[in-house]
This record gives C-alpha cells, structure tokens and sequence, in this order.
C-alpha cells in the first residue's frame, strides 16, 4: 500500500497555501495515491504517515510547542514555492536539512538549492479542475479588461503606477495587498473560488516579480491559464516549457501596461493566446507525474528514515491569540511620517516649544485672520450632483490643472469649490467660487469653509498637487458605498492609498489621505474636518479612523485615477513633536 500523504498547513497561515496543498493532494489522489490535508499541529502519525509542510511559513508561523519533533521531522518532506532573490528563499534553504527530503515547484530554486548542495526534486504543477472555472469556452463574456493579483512591494507598485495612462480607459483592477499573512476574504485578496471566478472574468493578468526575484510566478500564472485569463509577463528565468508569443505575452517590465492595452485592442489575438494557453496547461504538464513521483520519495522516507538536522534557530511565533502582524513596509500617505517607529525616538525640549508656537500661531490666525469669497460664475453645468472641495496650502501647485482634469471627465461635477489658505488665488477662473485665507489656517478649517457653498449629495475631496483622470468621477460614483478612493500614484511610492480603511493599521500610520468621494451627510455626522492646528497634516486620517471605527460603508476602486507631486511644505507640529501629536490623532 502507498504511504498516507499528510499535507500540513500552518494555522494562521496563508491561504494560498492551503489552497495549493489541496491541489497537491488531489493530485496525489487523481495519480492514485493516499492524500490528506490537515492544519496547525501534525496529526499523530500511523507506520505509513509521511507529511509534507511549506517551510518558510509553517515553522515562522506554528508555535514552539506545536512544532514537529525531530522523529515526525524524519518523515517530513518540505513542499517549497519560494524563488532565489526572496527572503523567503533563504529561509526556506535554512530549513530542508531539518527535514528527510524536498521537492520545489520552481526550477530556478532547485538549481540554486542544488548548487547548496541540498537535495532536491521538481514538482511539476499543472491542470487541476480545483481551479478550473472557465471550462475553455471561448465566447465566454469576460467584465474585467486587465487585472493585477500580487503583494504590494514598492518596485511592483511604481510599475503600476507607470502602466495606469496606458490602462485608463480600461476596464482595471489591481489586487495588492500588503506582505502579511492572508486568511479570509478582503477587498484586496481573493481565495479561492472567488479569486478563480475572477480569473475567469478577466481578459488579461499582467505579471511581475517580487523582490530581486526573476523567476516566473508558476502558480499565479496556472492559475490564469487554467480560467482563460491571457498573461502578460516580463522576462523570467524559467519560463520554460511555456513559449512567449503562443502561450503567454512576454515584454519589458515598463511596457507591460502598453502591451496589455494593445492586446485588448485585438480580440482575435486574444482569444489565440487564450486556448493555447488553456491547452497548454491541460496537455503539456504532466502533474500526475508528479505526484506519483511524490508518492515514491515518501515510500523512501519511510523505508530509510535518517536523523535530520536540528531545526535552526527560530524567531518565537506570537501566540495564537495574538493578531496577526501587520506589513512594515505600507507606505505613509505623509512623506515625512514613518508611524510608530518614528514615535519612538527622542524629543527635543526645543522641538516642544517649536510644536506649541506653531499652534500658538495658527490658533492666532484662525480668530483674526480676513477670509473673503471671490465668484467665478461659471456657464457649464455638471452632470452629476457632485461639488468638487480643493484646499491650496503654502508650497502646493497651483489646482488649475486638477480642474480642468476634473472639467474634462466622463462625468462632470456640479461646482468647484477652491480654498487659497494663505496663498494666492488661482491664475484662470476656473473654479465656481475661491474662498481666500490671508493667512493658513489649516486644512480643515478650509474644507469647512467651503462647505458653505456646497449643496450636492456627493463630495469629491481633493487638494492641490492632485492630477485626476478624466474617470475619476465616473469610477467612484458607480460604487454603492458611502465613501469611495482608489489608490493614488505617487513619484517615490509608486502607489500611496492603495488599502482599504481598517481601524488597526490606521492606530499605526496614516495611509489613507485626500482623494475620496463621500455623501455630504457622512461629514456633516462627522461634524466636518478637524479644525485643530496641532493636527494639521492628519486631517484625512482623522477623517479615516472616523469612517473605520464607524463602520461607514468603503469602497476601494481598485485602479489608478490620480496621481500627486510632493510639496515642500513647511513645519508643522507633526513633525516637531509626533508623539503627542499622534495620541491626539487617536482620540480626535
């Protein structure tokens, strides 16, 4: 009789991982074997058990108490999915000599393994029907044009940024989530059957590397061919037995945007891409092969079980308990705010004064400081029930160009409400009426400002130093939510905003900032901005912590629409005293 295959998840880990030991094990099943799948601690073992585990995650992530002992680790096979170039690699390459055998999906990491001089064999992934929720029908009707599934990293996201003009009358959707473990469902990641339906509703994928990787995503790019979504890649090291230009699309990383555009433009091409694809994971990759190959190195294991290596030293996993941790690198929407870390560090006695004097100041200019409104009566009239709220602080562009952005939507909106807070009126009058601080006041003071002139349902919160896409408007406004933003392109970034508001990385860093459609009733519950000056520059997080502790309905449009430069703005108590700063933020 075959060995019993236990295929062993960690808890709390990512379910990308469980979904691959369950194709793993059907394979097993399908090849004629014995297969089982389990979670967290190994189940006891019979004569005939032999488990696998992915390494990188299942020992970093199960606590101590629950980790294997060196006789289940004699009949453990490592299952390894991570490429050179990724810290999960290495980690990975630490842990096989613990273990009694390994075999890798990617052959690049086996070379590299091998030249270790670590044992190691290829499993072939391939067709599965798990995955398969398109059934080859070429004449399927397809809603999403071009679509995007990786972690966030800031290569990956300052390509993306570079491919949204190319993209911007596409139908788009970015899925990036931050590098942390994923259970369930969020807007950001799918699993599953959800991400499976996806695929199949989604006419290209564009692909790219994480880290210093240059090895192809195998899994995710299965995954895509397996639902008739076409790939377009850039170069991989092991892209073999895939052919570019008859299975997939392979082009220089900066032109991928331009290239996926181009593909949508010929449905014929398109649709020869796709079957090839579709037949090429069906015919041409013997997974079964692998998996009774697996079956084989298991009965090995079994028969000449040797004394595995110690486990390397290990970081203690946080207790089950415990939330999971949060990405360390999630970009600041401010530039110049690191979150916690920053929080930490020393502050000056002379730093303290500086913080007060500048509230000081700006509390003085807020009770004596002249405010007047300038009409600009304007001839066009908007097509939605929209006011557009633009606040131009010192060091900001000038907005004209975001207007005329704005002027020259799909949609357009009703009036266009523009706040100089201590800087000068806009040279065209483009705006419908300019209200004019002569000194800053603050971000909020002028937001509040301009709401006395505001009568729409729907808000668009902008500032200056935005550009916007002419679907700005179109693609917040078919959202059903309350508020809608969609990530933003930043010079340095990539993309800033790119995450949906949540309570717990919010009491961390503020990621979220202008940019967002909300209902005009949702401020006005809020009680409008905050006005206080030792927030100025954490407006919009206020803002943010508001909509997530209250569980106002959110809606992260998931393509590129604006993008912004960085001003040089002046000090501000943020940055003078951030400790006290940041607590009066929480509780605001």
């Amino acid at each position: 009789m075959s060995p019993d295959l236990c295929l062993v998840s960690a808890a709390g880990g990512s379910a990308f991982m469980e979904e691959l030991f369950e194709v793993v094990a059907d394979a097993v099943r399908r090849a004629g074997g014995r297969a089982r799948t389990a979670v967290g601690r190994f189940p006891a073992p019979a004569d005939d058990t032999v488990y696998l585990v992915v390494p990188h995650e299942y020992f970093y992530v199960t606590p101590v108490a629950d980790r294997p002992s060196a006789a289940l680790r004699a009949r453990t096979i490592a299952f390894c999915v991570e490429h050179p170039g990724t810290m999960t690699f290495e980690r990975t390459a630490g842990l096989i000599p613990s273990l009694a055998g390994a075999v890798d999906i990617n052959l690049d990491s086996i070379a590299e393994l091998r030249r270790r001089g670590v044992a190691v064999e290829h499993f072939q992934l391939g067709y599965t029907p798990l995955w398969d929720r398109w059934g080859g029908d070429p004449d399927s009707e397809r809603h999403v044009d071009v679509t995007y599934l990786g972690t966030a990293e800031r290569r990956r996201s300052v390509l993306l940024n570079s491919f949204s003009a190319d993209l911007d009358d596409l139908r788009v959707r970015l899925l990036t989530p931050p590098h942390e473990p994923m259970g369930g469902r969020r807007v950001d990641f799918l699993p599953g059957e959800e991400k499976f339906r996806h695929l199949a509703d989604s006419r290209v994928l564009i692909n790219l590397h994480r880290e210093q990787s240059k090895a192809l995503e195998w899994v995710r790019v299965l995954e895509a061919l397996t639902n008739g979504c076409v790939v377009v890649t850039e170069p991989s090291s092991d892209i073999e037995p895939l052919v570019p230009g008859e299975h997939l699309v392979v082009a220089r990383a900066r032109s991928l945007g331009a290239v996926a555009a181009a593909l949508t433009a010929r449905p014929d091409r398109e649709r020869e891409l796709r079957l090839a694809g579709y037949d090429f994971v069906r015919d041409r990759l013997d997974m079964l092969g692998s998996a009774r190959a697996l079956v084989d190195l298991a009965a090995t294991v079994l028969a000449g079980p040797g004394t595995p290596a110690p486990l390397p030293a290990l970081p203690t996993p946080q207790a089950e308990s415990a939330q999971p941790p949060l990405a360390v690198d999630t970009p600041s929407w401010d530039p110049r705010f690191g979150g916690v870390p920053s929080l930490g560090r020393e502050v000056l006695d002379l730093e303290v004064t500086a913080a007060a004097l500048a509230v000081e100041r700006t509390s003085f200019a807020q009770r004596v400081s002249g405010r007047g409104w300038h009409e600009h009566p304007s001839t066009r009239s908007g097509t939605a029930d929209v006011d557009v709220l633009v606040v131009h602080r010192p060091g900001e562009p000038d907005p004209d160009e975001l207007l005329l952005d704005l002027l020259g939507g799909t949609v357009r909106p009703e009036r266009l409400l523009v706040c100089v807070d201590g800087t000068s009126p806009p040279a065209r009058g483009h705006a419908t009426a300019v209200l004019q601080h002569e000194t800053p006041l603050g971000r909020g003071v002028a937001r509040n400002g301009l709401l006395e002139r505001s009568g729409a349902e729907w808000l668009l919160v902008v500032d200056a130093g935005l550009r916007a896409s002419r679907h700005l408007l179109e693609r917040l406004l078919a959202t059903a939510a309350d508020v809608a933003h969609c990530p933003v392109g930043d010079p340095v970034e990539g993309l800033v905003g790119a995450l949906p508001p949540e309570e717990r990385r919010l009491r961390l860093l503020p990621y979220l900032g202008s940019g967002y459609l909300v209902r005009r009733s949702v401020v006005d519950a809020f009680g409008g901005w905050t006005e206080d000056p030792l927030l100025d520059g954490l407006e919009d997080h206020v803002f943010w912590l508001r909509v997530a502790t209250g569980e106002v309905p959110s809606e992260l449009v998931q393509q590129v629409l604006l993008h912004r430069h960085r001003p040089d703005v002046p000090l501000r108590p943020l940055d003078l005293h951030p400790h006290r700063t940041w607590q009066r933020s929480l509780s605001a």
